[in-house]
């Protein structure tokens, strides 16, 4: 797959995409809601549970190789970038 990573990774939305498609199925799977994380001991407690649940950290790892086919340019026929997006330095 021949994807201008750099340039993607320097968006903030990639990142606030990639956080949500994470933490959204996780905490479906756990029954909170974000009001639950309203303590940086809550959210500690979240975090522990999901490293030590196999099942967890199989839906978080699903949930991104689903983000990273979503986040194919829909201007080309293929997975790749177009040869113009590839020679992009900074975002456009």
């Amino acid at each position: 797959m021949k994807v201008n990573w750099k340039v993607r990774v320097k968006n903030p939305l990639f990142w606030i995409s990639l956080i949500g498609v994470i933490f959204s199925p996780v905490l479906a799977a756990m029954g909170i809601k974000t009001v639950d994380l309203s303590t940086w001991n809550s959210i500690l407690d979240v975090l522990k549970t999901f490293v030590s649940n196999p099942y967890l950290i199989g839906t978080a790892f699903m949930a991104v190789l689903t983000f990273l086919g979503v986040t194919n340019d829909p201007t080309t026929s293929t997975l790749n970038d177009s040869d113009r997006a590839m020679t992009y330095r900074e975002l456009k």
